[in-house]
């Protein structure tokens, strides 16, 4: 186990008059609907219930890292110690600021003061689900993760960003797939191992056609990224420059896909992550309910009915976290 382990979260208060006002100050002239909608930003609640399940779930994290614009949740506990707000200009130049653009505050996220060389990562909406271990995360100092292939199918703007992380990786690799044969083949996977053995033919003859994502916190380290910007350092540099989302991002999940590529990782049952809809109000209360998986990610991008199934999601994590945690005011 690594002597520490930290978790970064980012945040963003869309409510807030001054950060709705700054980013309409600088919204592009012709900006995607799908890229500054006010839906990619909203927050309805989970920030708070994702750290009751860390102190409940995980109270071996060494330090929790919260990256926000100039903002602080109302009812954050600032004086707990092992809490540290970090401001976007504390990670990201000056000349690139502000940032509305989550694929950009990721690849910096490296650059957070004292962060530990291995750290989780988490959207606000991942919640724990139950009881974890620090092994559930690193083991051996190596991420734990699942290396699981599939090909791209792209359905909307988004997978324009899958396919930019794509050409990096490949060309990286330059035909030599493998470099690693580690955890392609791992039992741990399940069923889903035979999405690898349909997709070999295509890894040898051809490059990685894309991952199954697991949308849940990521086992990350410091020197994944350093070595990615060591690979990658115009690309990355310019995916700086974006302010808003744009076709050509690059984004944290091409770290991964390097951990994965080069062997450095553990691998873990493919089930430890659950990703739901917040409209999926079901087969979240099953879900919380249930011991299966370890972390749950609840994600309300254009779902029908919102205000309903928040106020349904809210009960559940309520009944599942019903103390405060020491987080809190």
């Amino acid at each position: 186990m690594p002597e520490k382990m930290d978790a970064v979260f980012l945040w963003v208060d869309s409510a807030d008059p001054a950060w709705r006002a700054k980013k309409v100050q600088y919204l592009p002239a012709k900006a995607r609907e799908s890229s500054t909608s006010d839906i990619r930003y909203r927050d309805y609640g989970t920030l708070k219930y994702a750290f009751r399940s860390l102190e409940k779930f995980a109270p071996w994290l060494n330090q929790i890292f919260l990256i926000t614009d100039q903002q602080v949740p109302e009812w954050l506990n600032t004086a707990n110690s092992k809490i540290k707000i970090i401001d976007h200009s504390e990670i990201i130049d000056q000349k690139y600021l502000p940032v509305f653009n989550s694929s950009v505050i990721e690849m910096n996220i490296d650059k957070i003061p004292g962060l530990a060389e291995h750290f989780i990562y988490f959207n606000d909406d991942m919640i724990l689900n139950r009881p974890l271990s620090p092994e559930d995360f690193f083991k051996d100092g190596q991420p734990c993760d699942d290396r699981i292939y599939k090909p791209i199918v792209p359905f909307e703007d988004f997978d324009h960003i899958l396919i930019n992380n794509g050409i990096l990786l490949n060309r990286y690799l330059d035909g030599r797939w493998p470099l690693s044969k580690k955890g392609i083949f791992s039992p741990k996977y399940g069923s889903t191992l035979f999405r690898n053995l349909l997709v070999l033919p295509y890894l040898k003859k051809s490059g990685v056609p894309g991952y199954v994502e697991p949308h849940g916190p990521l086992s990350l380290k410091k020197s994944s990224f350093a070595l990615a910007k060591k690979i990658w350092p115009e690309e990355i540099a310019e995916n700086n420059t974006h302010r808003f989302r744009e076709y050509n991002d690059v984004t944290i999940w091409l770290v991964r896909h390097l951990q994965l590529e080069r062997g450095e990782f553990h691998p873990r049952d493919a089930k430890f992550n659950r990703f739901l809809r917040l409209n999926q109000t079901e087969e979240i209360k099953k879900t919380l309910e249930g011991q299966r998986n370890g972390a749950i990610c609840i994600n309300d991008k254009a779902v029908d009915d919102y205000d309903a199934c928040a106020r349904k999601v809210d009960e559940y994590l309520e009944k599942k976290f019903p103390e405060k945690s020491n987080f809190e005011k």
